[in-house]
């Protein structure tokens, strides 16, 4: 004790304190291999005490200036008519333990100069480059969940117009959109450079507000972002960029559009006068795209939610093309989810009004089941939970009768539909699955809510789709967990009928046959 004591007493020279002590200004003993703040602080990690090398330079200061070399020379290929000047890198400790003379090197001229260093990075893009991959993105945008109208892209052909009203964010969200959907292998592999550049800008967005629209751009952007990385089975990485695109939109005051009680920070044009009916309109979809994105994610694997829908005031959203100064929305709106988990009635039956719905109740089916079976659980009393489960049931069975037929839609409506029923009939499966063992009835409707999924697909012409939403995976595993349940039961259990068997067998293919046109072309997550 005494010789730690003196020890930690005793001035160190200059440059003996390890480099994780310096970095966070902290006294340190100088004991190797791990001084005492880092035993203590650290975790006692041994990497992370390190001691400067005889240069005076750590391993991690190497590092760090090596990404910023790195990271700057990236921007310098990626805007290469630019001033092409060496860049400064600036040292963070700089005031306290000296700089590093780093700087980049300037690229030499001629042919293999700087044109050959930007085509090791950078894959060489075909002419029409951002044209095409647009094209290619708006023909899937309103199934990917794109609430912007999509005639603000007519007549643009290159990324220099496009970027006179489009922020850079949503461009580069796009174009990778575009190039996850082509055919082309000369588009599709561009995505392992466009993601990078689509999640920097994304990440900068907010910082620069030339453009007017930028805040509801940078919600798309996001919005687009988290349902690349849930199609592609990332699906952390989605939810974390789905919670930024909601987070925005809440700040922004989109959950209180025609609120009786409007918040001080309500959206308004930038011209000082009220948003437009198609302006509004946006925002209004924004919101619940976003809204939807977020919490049927997060309830899909169990997490808790982060939104309360007693907020929600903006009204249910209509198709982007209604939007217009003749089309009258309500004067006043007000606790918009509440009303219609309660029964009252609203008219609204849009296919986005419908599928913000259908979200809503599948939501709310996982998070009572939870909650249903975790205090069954404990008491063993289903009949405690008669009400909750009575009203949402109802809620669903009254949601079921307002949709429209899968079968006399379009292609691209009958996409969205299937999305819809999937989640209103895997509503009733997650409502009735706590309740299955008990009572006769939840497991029949359990099971009737798995064969209309299935006879859903069988309506759906599947092979045109091209594209479906990435949260079917989920859905559709959830009602072949019921027909696999009711055939191993079946083993065990003389009065299964031989029809029933083949039946539930039959729906298994079905589901695995329906998964497998998508996942063929990487349409769901895994």
């Amino acid at each position: 004790m005494d010789q730690q004591k003196s020890q930690s007493r005793r001035q160190l020279d200059k440059g003996q304190a390890c480099y994780n002590c310096r970095r966070r200004k902290v006294r340190c003993d100088s004991v190797r291999p791990i001084c005492g703040p880092c035993a203590r602080f650290g975790g006692g990690a041994l990497e992370d005490c390190e001691y400067t090398a005889e240069s005076g330079i750590a391993r991690s200061q190497v590092l760090e200036e090596q990404i910023s070399i790195i990271e700057s020379r990236i921007q310098q290929l990626e805007q290469p008519n630019e001033n092409q000047a060496s860049v400064g890198l600036h040292n963070p400790y700089q005031s306290s333990y000296g700089s590093l003379a780093l700087t980049n090197p300037q690229p030499q001229a001629g042919p293999s100069g700087s044109r050959s260093q930007r085509n090791l990075l950078v894959k060489p893009r075909p002419p029409n480059f951002t044209r095409t991959l647009v094209d290619n993105f708006l023909r899937r945008a309103s199934q990917i969940g794109f609430f912007l109208n999509p005639q603000m892209f007519n007549s643009i052909s290159s990324r220099a117009a496009l970027s006179q009203i489009v922020c850079p964010a949503l461009i580069d969200a796009i174009c990778l959109w575009g190039s996850h959907l082509s055919h082309s292998d000369a588009l599709s592999s561009q995505t392992t450079t466009l993601l990078p550049e689509a999640l920097r800008s994304a990440a900068m967005s907010l910082s620069n507000q030339r453009n007017p629209n930028t805040v509801i751009q940078t919600v798309q952007a996001e919005a687009l972002l988290a349902q690349y990385f849930f199609r592609n089975a990332r699906i952390l990485e989605g939810k974390y960029h789905a919670s930024t695109a909601v987070s925005i939109a809440l700040s922004s005051g989109f959950h209180k559009i025609r609120s009786a009680n409007t918040p001080s920070n309500a959206p308004q044009s930038l011209t000082g006068y009220p948003p437009t009916a198609e302006e509004e309109g946006e925002r209004i979809n924004a919101f619940w795209a976003v809204l939807m994105l977020n919490n049927t994610w997060l309830a899909a694997d169990g997490s808790p939610g982060d939104v309360s829908y007693a907020i929600v005031d903006t009204p249910w959203p209509l198709d982007i093309e209604m939007y217009s100064p003749t089309h009258l929305q309500p004067s006043h709106s007000s606790s918009t989810v509440e009303n219609f988990l309660t029964h009252v009635p609203d008219h609204a039956t849009s296919l986005v009004a419908l599928h913000a719905k259908a979200a809503i109740v599948f939501d709310q089916a996982c998070r009572l089941a939870t909650q249903f079976t975790e205090t069954m659980n404990h008491t063993n009393q289903p009949n405690n939970h008669r009400a909750e489960y009575s009203r949402l049931h109802q809620v669903i069975e009254s949601l079921k009768e307002v949709l429209p037929p899968i079968s006399s839609s379009e292609v691209d409506s009958q996409s969205l539909l299937l999305v819809i029923y999937s989640f209103v009939h895997t509503a009733t499966i997650q409502l009735n699955n706590p309740f299955r063992l008990h009572f006769d009835f939840s497991r029949s409707r359990a099971i009737n809510a798995a064969i209309a999924i299935v006879d859903c697909m069988r309506q759906s012409n599947l092979p045109e789709f091209g594209y479906i939403d990435a949260i079917v995976g989920t859905l559709w595993m959830a009602a072949s967990q019921v027909f696999m349940t009711e055939l191993s039961q079946a083993r065990y259990n003389s009065g299964s009928s031989r029809q029933n068997v083949q039946q539930f067998r039959q729906g298994v293919e079905t589901i695995l046959a329906a998964m497998s046109v998508f996942s063929d072309c990487q349409m769901i997550g895994k």
